[in-house]
């Protein structure tokens, strides 16, 4: 193995005397406690001694005998919250379970399971999420040992527009078996709508763990609340995907030219930094409300009224804001199309529908609006709900620091705007934020953590950051949180789009980081300046050698943009490796792999 792969620095022991616990945890615990009286401190240092002395840490811990594990591998968070909630509740019933990110399950574990449960999403093109990489590459190699004493059950997160539904978890679950494992339980396979297939799975995963789990020893349990007479302590709300918080839009600007192709905006938004801390890396979720105009042409064509009553699970509301607040208008999905074929009783949509592929390709040219209007059918509007998709969050990168301001946040918005089937199309998301959502209103939004996207905890470390377009969001929080810091690593940006004085995202903020000394290297491609198109993976080939060097001194890699870019860096990571280093391209390819497996090589791809 190359050097590169070898060299992974460690944060210094200076460092992790002072911060046991890393950066961003200490961070966010000064936000917790601002504020709090003597009194107030005192309960809360007593009341974290005790929660120390009570729980050993899942992660250090090694699998006993036949033990129980739930491991999840998690892109966007989703597989996260199901396995620990899966974990939480097991362990309020008081049975012994660990929950593992796939990243840091050790595999030799794995003879030793007597119950694995995972819950894992399908990333990109079928591939499995970075924390899971490793995990799955092993169970598909030689290495992989028999598993005749393990049950198991998997879970899988995906979308069905997709051709590769749910791809790693059919991965995990199959090879599983041909090893000898045995299913406990059948595997379910989550759409969009995640909540109601997950929450089937682990109520029987519930089960099953309630039939094999050992009791938690008491002195493991999680301690009890205690109170002190007199004593009031703040209350923070848990924001989360069915909790938002709300954020006010305080600043919106327009960073690419009137006469650019593309529309990016810059949004800041004021915020509860109590109920939304994050760190730099994070993501934003936004809920947003439906394009009024679309709604009316959507009642129109189907001749329903807008105040008919309909149910969406427990709630009774107006067919208007069911379709304005809750239902997907814009993203038009195989599922939908299958649904409106026996609703129209359309015998060419019933013949297309026959065809899979197809159904995918009709849905991924096609609005919701295009359906109906093709394909009339009378219907209910109760029939109209069930047959559509609940809406769902978007989400952004979040392109601020708290360690700037923590009240505060900001976003980088590519407005969707484009003519198809002879209509004008606006995203429901980027139409929301940045035509209908007036200055001081406010957007419904929780965080959402992406810990395989962060800034290394020694601020020593070099770091090169990828981007393309919007990609460039989380390296300006990046810069910000370095810059407040202190840290002395150096940072190399490598960015693209289409024009130099038309599209060049934050560039006051660049050239005032170089200035300041703490953006030590900048390389730029901008694909229409020139007579041939110039892009980031070309840039990288060109300065391999720098890039071979800055890795061989620890440097951590930051890929961040559209899924094709981020396959595109990735073969030229490996050209330079291959080049560089004197490797051949296996090799080399797995050089870059063991990038990822150490947490030096981060991406975030959409």
């Amino acid at each position: 193995m190359t050097s590169i792969a070898r060299n992974s620095r460690a944060p210094s022991p200076d460092t992790v005397a002072a911060l046991p616990v890393g950066e961003d945890r200490l961070r966010a615990l000064h936000r917790l406690i601002a504020g709090l009286s003597q009194t107030q401190m005192a309960w809360m240092s007593g009341y974290l001694a005790g929660l120390g002395g009570l729980t050993a840490p899942a992660a250090a811990e090694p699998a006993p005998a036949a033990s129980i594990t739930v491991l999840y591998g998690s892109q966007t968070g989703n597989a996260r919250k199901i396995a620990e909630t899966l974990g939480t509740r097991a362990k309020a019933q008081g049975q012994a379970v660990r929950v593992l990110s796939m990243a840091d399950y050790r595999a030799r574990d794995l003879e030793r399971e007597g119950l694995l449960l995972i819950v894992v999403s399908t990333h990109g093109e079928g591939e499995p999420p970075d924390a899971a990489r490793e995990l799955h590459g092993f169970l598909f190699s030689r290495r992989a040992p028999r598993l005749e004493s393990v049950e198991f059950a998997v879970l899988g997160l995906g979308d069905s527009s997709y051709e590769h539904f749910c791809k790693t978890a059919r991965d995990f679950d199959e090879r599983l078996t041909e090893l000898g494992a045995r299913r406990a339980i059948s595997a379910h396979w989550c759409d969009v709508d995640f909540q109601p297939v997950a929450e089937q799975w682990s109520a029987q995963a519930l089960k099953e763990i309630a039939e094999r789990a050992t009791p938690t020893p008491a002195a493991h349990r999680t301690a009890e609340i205690l109170t002190l007479p007199g004593v009031t302590l703040p209350q923070t709300p848990c924001v989360d995907r069915e909790h938002p918080s709300a954020a006010a839009l305080i600043e919106h600007r327009r960073l690419t030219t009137d006469n650019a192709v593309g529309d990016v905006r810059h949004l800041g938004f004021a915020i509860d930094s109590a109920a939304l801390a994050f760190t730099p890396g994070d993501a934003l979720g936004v809920w947003v409300r439906n394009d009024p105009a679309l709604v009316q042409d959507i009642l129109g064509l189907t001749g329903l009224s807008a105040e008919a009553s309909v149910r969406l699970g427990d709630d009774d509301l107006s067919l208007h804001d069911a379709l304005t607040e809750r239902l997907e208008l814009t993203q038009l999905h195989p599922g939908v199309v299958h649904a409106w074929s026996s609703l129209s009783g359309d015998a060419a949509l019933a013949a297309l529908c026959e065809d899979a592929g197809r159904r995918r390709a009709y849905a991924a040219e096609r609005q919701l609006i295009d359906l109906i209007a093709a394909h009339p059918a009378r219907l209910s509007a109760d029939a109209l709900v069930q047959a559509l998709k609940p809406l769902a969050p978007r989400l952004y990168s979040i392109a601020s620091s708290q360690a700037e301001r923590d009240d505060e946040l900001a976003l980088t918005l590519s407005v969707v705007r484009y003519a198809a089937q002879g209509r004008d199309r606006l995203g429901a998301a980027s139409g929301f934020l940045a035509d209908r959502l007036p200055l001081d209103e406010t957007a419904r939004v929780y965080v959402v953590e992406n810990p395989g996207f962060r800034l290394p905890e020694d601020g020593d470390t070099p770091i090169i950051m990828i981007g393309a377009g919007t990609g460039i969001a989380p390296y300006r929080a990046f810069l910000q949180q370095r810059a407040a810091d202190g840290a002395r690593g150096r940072n190399w940006l490598v960015f693209g789009n289409r024009h130099f004085h038309r599209d060049f995202l934050y560039q006051l903020d660049w050239l005032a980081w170089r200035k300041a000394g703490l953006l030590h290297r900048t390389s730029l491609a901008f694909s229409r300046d020139g007579a041939e198109r110039l892009y980031v993976q070309d840039r990288l080939r060109e300065q391999g050698a720098e890039i071979y060097d800055w890795l061989e001194r620890g440097a951590h890699l930051f890929v961040c943009g559209a899924t094709a870019m981020g396959r595109a860096v990735h073969d030229a990571l490996i050209d330079i490796v291959a080049g560089i280093g004197g490797q051949d391209i296996e090799t080399a390819s797995q050089t870059i792999e063991a990038l990822l497996s150490q947490g030096r090589y981060h991406r975030d791809l959409y």
